[in-house]
C-alpha cells in the first residue's frame, strides 16, 4: 500500500486551480452511473440501438451486484483519504467508505467496452472518456491505483460477458429452419 500513496501524492504534484475545477466535472460524469444509465435507456428506446441498450443494462446490473453489493463488503478496503487524513478534499466525501474495486472505473470501462463492440468510433472516444474518470479517482484521492486497476479491468472483463449474453442468449429462433428441419 505504501507505493500506492506514493503515486497518490505524485499525482498531486500536478495539481492547479484549473484541474481542481475540471477534475470533479469528469468524476462527476461516473457518479452513480447516471451517464451509462441514461445511455442504456436512449439505446433500449431505438430500434437499432436495443441490442447496445440490452448489452449495456446487463453489465450495468452486473457490475452493481459484484463491485458494490459484493466486493466492497467483503474487501472492506478503507479509502486513501480516510486513511491519510491529513489530505484536504476538494469534493465531498463518499457516502460509503470502501474503495475496493472502484466504480467508477468498472462502470465507466464498462460501457466503454460494450460501446466499443458495437460502434469502434465512439467506443474509442468512451474509453477516453473512462480513463479520465478513472484518472479523476487518483486525482481526488478517492482510491487506489489498484482499486482503479483492478476496477477497470473487472469492467472490461464482465462487458465482453455482458456482450456474450447479448449476442448468444437472446438470439431469436429461425423457424423458417426449424420447420424445413422436420
Amino acid at each position: 500500500m505504501e507505493w500506492e500513496f506514493t503515486v497518490l501524492n505524485a499525482i498531486q504534484n500536478i495539481r492547479t486551480s484549473f484541474l481542481d475545477k475540471l477534475i470533479p466535472c469528469i468524476t462527476f460524469l461516473g457518479q452513480w452511473s447516471i451517464l451509462w444509465i441514461v445511455i442504456a435507456i436512449l439505446c433500449l428506446a431505438s430500434k437499432q440501438k436495443r441490442k447496445l441498450g440490452i448489452s449495456l443494462t446487463f453489465n450495468i446490473v452486473i457490475n452493481t451486484i459484484v463491485c458494490n453489493l459484493i466486493f466492497k463488503n467483503i474487501v472492506q478496503r478503507l479509502r486513501p483519504y480516510i486513511l491519510n487524513e491529513s489530505f484536504n478534499l476538494i469534493i465531498p466525501p463518499e457516502k460509503d467508505f470502501f474503495s475496493f474495486p472502484s466504480g467508477h472505473s468498472m462502470f465507466a470501462f464498462g460501457a466503454a467496452t460494450i460501446i466499443f463492440f458495437y460502434n469502434k468510433k465512439v467506443g474509442i472516444c468512451m474509453y477516453l472518456l473512462a480513463a479520465m474518470i478513472a484518472f479523476s479517482r487518483l486525482y481526488l484521492y478517492m482510491h487506489f491505483p489498484t482499486d482503479v486497476m483492478i476496477g477497470s479491468a473487472m469492467g472490461v472483463l464482465f462487458a465482453i460477458f455482458s456482450y456474450k449474453i447479448e449476442k448468444h442468449l437472446l438470439v431469436k429462433p429461425d423457424f423458417h429452419k426449424i420447420k424445413t428441419a422436420h
